[in-house]
């Protein structure tokens, strides 16, 4: 996956989950954050990170280097094919208007998507339907509600 996350709404809104990131199993992903929020006087953004975790359960964790105003960063690839809800999480560290260094700001999360990439045709599992009948008075002055 390559992809360009901006971050600005999910930033001022939380409940607001990032768009899921697919990627194929093994392949690698990097993500472009744009709209990181800017500096304000003193308040400062100077350290964006990438944290995943894959379906397999394991986790990663990059810095993002910032280059033209967009932070960039690239993490390997997962071989477990699967879904996991909240999966990945873009941080920031910085410093608070009175010049104190502030850790772990959760600019957003969303879902991780792991594809499977071997072009295999996967078989439908069976399906069985049931109909279900049922008996209906004969006419609706037999006293049954039908």
């Amino acid at each position: 996956m390559i992809a360009t996350v901006d971050i600005s709404v999910q930033a001022a809104n939380p409940s607001m989950p990032l768009f899921p990131m697919r990627a194929f199993e093994g392949s690698p992903s990097s993500i472009r954050v744009r709209n990181v929020p800017k500096r304000i006087g003193d308040w400062v953004i100077d350290k964006v990170y990438f944290a995943v975790t894959y379906p397999d359960n394991t986790t990663q964790t990059i810095e993002c280097k910032l280059v033209g105003g967009v932070y960039v960063g690239t993490i390997e690839g997962c071989a477990t094919i699967g879904d996991v809800k909240n999966g990945y999480s873009i941080f920031a560290d910085g410093k608070d208007e009175n010049g104190n260094a502030v850790t772990g700001y959760c600019l957003g999360k969303g879902d991780i998507q792991i594809l499977d990439a071997s072009g295999i045709t996967q078989p439908l599992q069976n399906t069985t339907f049931v109909q279900i009948l049922s008996a209906h008075p004969t006419s609706p002055n037999d006293g049954d509600m039908w």
